[in-house]
């Protein structure tokens, strides 16, 4: 329906698309690399809905803790199950894993590692330790020393023994396969933090995961000066056409960063991002021991700063206070000191904050937008939501350039700061080339994003009723959205592209249903068939070819067919959907 007004309005076909066909979601994005995401921001009124639908007194940490509770099974997404399903694939193959773990305390992950017996080889560090133990998963430890081979990882204050990998390997410990990224293997790891999993199925890189591991092994308890020496050093891998480098921590010189650094000054058309505990503000005349959250806001600073772009496109969450990032932009004060709680990003009062930009001060979430009241009283048919912990978001991604010609992604367990790089056991995977995993790793960092932003806005409508006068019925409130230099604009044009979109004919649909089983064989795409692939932000499609290419000939992305229909699919559960999608043929202009 088109027309000026809510008065005025007739139906054009012209302008309709097909219906777009039956999917099945999956994080295969390309044939040996996947990645899978949870639901973890419990701040949200679906997650209300269950828990008043649950047994009168029951708490959350409860319902999440019991296997094969519907609520457990929502947050965790398709994360949880792949990392079952993982696991059971290398049982049932009479395989051996050598895990290495900060924390570790999930009923049903636990009872999979049981059930490898001696074949399971598991470094268990002492996550975040306190005095009088100085062993997090001290009461676990005794129970699987009874029942799988445990190595201990007791370091010392200063340290972390951070990683969370699992390299599954055949019977003669022959690697195969790896699974990576900021997972902790704990009940609010899966289920209340946001989080992703990455699974390298490729024999070369889950050896270097395997070396590393014997590394940790060989070290024991300590960090001798050879660990730091082997790690400084990264191999690169070509895995589906795509280049894949993995650092292990600690380094001797932050070689990890400078290579990261690198890639984030490069960036061309934008840089997204999710940061959990990166570390504390550095002054300008100490580049080295920046983290990379400061390189990635430097890309908006003019001063003496040859990387400088104020037309790149920066979104991003970081869940820790950060003095002079994320409470303000000025230079710190000569002589003053950070406050203590600029460390622990559960103690203080705006530990989530949301960044539009390097330029801006970062909006900083209140408790009442990470925890909302009652929105159901104060904002129409919202609901009253979730109380939260001050762990939101655990994902460590930088996402460079998705749909550009060179899109990087790049994650692990490495929290992208000096002090991960120079002191603790850490892992950082960063992938090249690949256009599909990094439209995936967009998506989930922009939902994300977007989930707090609409949080904050309910908020402030509650405290000022008069924030927002309902829906306009008229055209004018696209207005901004077409408007050269608005940042409406921009937000369209890095998502869709600068080109005009084709008309829409419509036409009968067709299901296609998609799987991981059902990928082609490895083959090349181009930057814009990627851009094409995530139209719709909440969504991603996983009906494309893998890699990237630049200058290689462009063919009809698999995600958008002859006729303009999108075949979107959401990331965040494992429904069977069909998406419904129309395109305005609006052109939307060029910045």
């Amino acid at each position: 329906m088109v027309g000026k007004d809510k008065d005025n309005l007739s139906l054009k076909d012209g302008l309709a698309s097909a219906l777009t066909p039956v999917m099945i979601i999956t994080g295969q994005f390309a044939p040996h690399l996947s990645a899978y995401f949870n639901k973890g921001i419990v701040s949200a009124q679906w997650v209300s809905r269950a828990l008043d639908a649950a047994p009168k007194g029951q708490k959350i940490k409860d319902l999440i803790g019991t296997v094969e509770n519907p609520l457990r099974d929502a947050l965790s997404g398709l994360l949880r199950p792949e990392i079952i399903s993982l696991l059971d694939d290398a049982k049932k193959a009479g395989g051996k894993l050598f895990a290495a773990l900060y924390e570790l305390n999930d009923p049903e992950l636990i009872a999979k590692l049981e059930t490898f017996g001696q074949d399971c080889n598991l470094i268990l560090a002492n996550g975040a330790f306190k005095p009088p133990d100085n062993d997090e998963n001290k009461a676990i430890r005794a129970v699987l020393k009874t029942k799988v081979r445990v190595f201990d990882r007791i370091v010392s204050s200063g340290h972390f023994a951070h990683d969370k990998f699992v390299v599954v390997c055949d019977s003669n410990r022959k690697p195969l396969k790896v699974l990576t990224g900021s997972t902790n293997w704990t009940i609010t790891g899966l289920c209340t933090q946001a989080n992703n999993g990455l699974i390298i199925d490729d024999p070369a890189v889950a050896q270097d995961f395997l070396d590393a591991w014997d590394r940790i092994h060989a070290a024991g308890n300590a960090y001798p000066p050879s660990l730091a020496a082997a790690n400084s050093t990264a191999k690169t891998f070509t895995v589906d056409g795509c280049k894949v480098t993995p650092w292990f921590v600690p380094t001797q010189n932050a070689e990890d960063l400078d290579y990261a650094r690198k890639l984030i000054n490069g960036a061309k058309e934008g840089i997204l991002f999710l940061f959990f505990n990166p570390g504390t503000f550095q002054p300008d005349d100490q580049p080295e021991r920046w983290t990379l959250l400061q390189n990635v806001l430097n890309r908006h600073h003019e001063e003496n700063n040859a990387y400088y772009d104020p037309n790149l496109y920066i979104k991003g969450v970081v869940n820790q206070e950060i003095p002079y990032l994320t409470e303000d932009h000025a230079p710190p004060v000569k002589g003053k000191k950070p406050t203590a709680g600029s460390l622990d990003p559960t103690t203080p009062a705006h530990s989530v904050a949301l960044y539009s930009g390097g330029i801006e001060p970062p909006a900083r979430l209140t408790h009442d937008v990470l925890v909302p009241a009652n929105i159901k009283d104060n904002f129409g048919a919202w609901e009253k939501e979730l109380l939260g912990a001050g762990v939101h978001v655990h994902s460590k991604v930088i996402v460079i350039d998705p749909f550009g010609e060179n899109p990087v992604v790049m994650t692990g367990s490495h929290n992208l700061g000096f002090k991960a790089s120079s002191k603790n056991d850490d892992n950082l995977v960063i992938i090249e080339g690949n256009a599909p995993l990094a439209a995936a790793y967009a998506v989930n960092i922009i939902a994300t994003f977007q989930t707090y932003r609409w949080n904050s806005y309910v908020e402030v409508h509650r405290q000022d009723p008069k924030v927002w006068h309902g829906l306009q019925d008229t055209d004018n409130w696209q207005l901004g959205y077409l408007q050269a230099g608005s940042d409406h604009l921009a937000e369209l044009q890095f998502w869709m592209g600068k080109d005009e979109a084709a008309m829409a004919q419509p036409v009968a649909a067709q299901a296609v249903a998609v799987g991981a089983g059902s990928v082609p064989s490895a083959s090349l795409q181009t930057h814009t068939q990627a851009r094409q692939a995530a139209h719709q932000v909440n969504a991603v499609s996983t009906r494309q070819p893998y890699g990237v290419a630049a200058g290689k000939p462009a063919r009809q992305a698999s995600s958008i067919d002859q006729h303009g229909s999108r075949h979107d699919e959401q990331t965040a559960n494992g429904r069977k959907l069909t998406a419904h999608t129309k395109h305005s043929g609006r052109k939307v202009g060029g910045r």
